[in-house]
């Protein structure tokens, strides 16, 4: 009894210094991908470049260039385009001539999905659809989005409108940079007032039911919004952000079914929080190398400029560490100053360099050369003609010093003769 209750106690102890992680998910959809946002670096694809359609997380795109449109305050005057836009499809119905702020149709782009307001921005920014679809295009592929093709700001179904799931991540990471499509994205409800045209429109709710606040089924802890899509040609997408901790991901579910896309979508999360985690490589100021300085009369401390992590499993810190590299300034010489940044440390993962941080100088070294100099005319001076000369001089400062003290004192008698009379 003994010997199995010593066996139990060892093994777990064996197992309990391993970190379980969670296995990979079993997605449905035609296409998914799950991205730390952060790096952007992949935690989790399937058919991750297949091109698919993308229905209303087309929007993503749109909200990202609404969101930094110079004054989100200014009025804008709806066109007859506007009536346009498929019956049935999510709308708020905005007439021509009606006058909205670009916030306004921002919000309703992203919460309630409106397809007019996708076309009243995309006239704003772009003069027609057609305009803003050619700068939809290229900011797709100045983001790395290179298997996108967009012809409309608002994903109604068109045979040449397409994406892929790691494009739309792509996108949705810039997106989520932007403080403002980060606000808007993340609100549950928000309300129109009346304008020239109609009344308030008080209903203007989130379609990502990972947020609500009123329906528990599909609500994630946490979820941070971006966007839903459907038509049925695309069947369901879903574009999720969730951040836990210190660690943000953005997913991407692409052709799935009603039931599957929003468990699939925190699936995917869990898997993500379960298996990585921030790995911290460097706090500032921590020493980082010790190098020699020419001429310096020391050795001299580099410390890490900046606090730096990488999300990954604990099983890869090792090898993170091994493909640290450090590259040095050519011909470091002395004097240095404290601060000076004199070289960088980069790490590789998957074979990609994450980042360049600066290393910078702990403190002041001296030139050897110049502490030589010193001590060499240190070395030639007469010091009997030194101290000579403090002599000399303090002996004039003295008698200065003494004729101004006389001076003060004849003025003053003088003075004093003179009131006598």
């Amino acid at each position: 009894m003994k010997k199995l209750t010593a066996l139990l106690i060892a093994a777990f102890t064996l197992m309990s210094s391993y970190t379980v992680y969670a296995e990979a998910p079993q997605i449905s959809a035609p296409a998914a991908i799950l991205i730390d946002a952060e790096s952007g670096r992949v935690l989790y694809e399937k058919n991750a470049d297949t091109k698919l359609y993308p229905a209303s997380t087309t929007k993503v795109m749109t909200g990202l260039l609404a969101s930094e449109y110079k004054n989100l305050d200014d009025k804008v005057t709806a066109s007859n385009n506007v009536l346009t836009i498929e019956k049935g499809s999510s709308q708020i119905y905005i007439n021509p001539g009606e006058i909205l702020t670009m916030r306004q149709l921002l919000y309703a782009l992203m919460l309630e999905s409106a397809n007019d307001a996708a076309i009243v921005i995309a006239e704003q920014l772009g003069g027609s659809v057609e305009g803003f679809s050619t700068i939809m295009n290229e900011r797709a592929k100045s983001l790395g989005a290179v298997n996108t093709n967009f012809v409309n700001p608002n994903g109604l179904h068109d045979d040449n409108h397409y994406t892929t799931a790691r494009d739309l991540a792509l996108i949705a990471r810039e997106g989520m940079k932007n403080p403002i499509f980060r606000e808007v994205v993340g609100t549950f409800q928000y309300e129109i007032p009346a304008t020239n045209k109609q009344e308030a429109r008080n209903y203007i709710t989130n379609s990502n039911k990972m947020i609500w606040k009123i329906n528990n089924k599909y609500k994630y802890e946490n979820a941070i919004g971006i966007k839903t899509g459907y038509t049925s040609k695309a069947h369901h997408a879903l574009v999720g952000g969730a951040k836990k901790d210190n660690m943000e991901l953005i997913s991407v579910v692409l052709g799935a079914d009603a039931d599957s896309f929003y468990p699939e979508t925190i699936s995917l999360f869990e898997y993500g929080f379960a298996t990585f985690k921030k790995l911290e490589l460097l706090k500032k100021d921590m020493i980082v190398t010790t190098i020699d300085i020419e001429n310096g009369d020391r050795k001299l401390n580099l410390l890490a400029a900046e606090d730096f992590a990488i999300t990954g499993k604990e099983t890869e810190l090792d090898e993170i560490q091994k493909a640290k590299i450090i590259k040095l300034k050519e011909d470091i010489k002395a004097p240095v100053k404290k601060g000076d940044i004199i070289g960088t440390i980069s790490y590789s993962l998957d074979g990609k360099e994450q980042k360049n941080i600066d290393l910078v100088a702990e403190e002041d070294v001296l030139s050897t050369k110049l502490l030589d100099q010193i001590a060499e005319a240190k070395k030639k001076i007469n010091w009997w003609q030194v101290t000579l000369i403090f002599v000399v001089l303090f002996l004039a400062w003295r008698t200065i010093v003494t004729y101004k003290k006389l001076q003060r004192k004849k003025r003053g008698m003088f003075l004093d003769r003179r009131k006598r009379y």
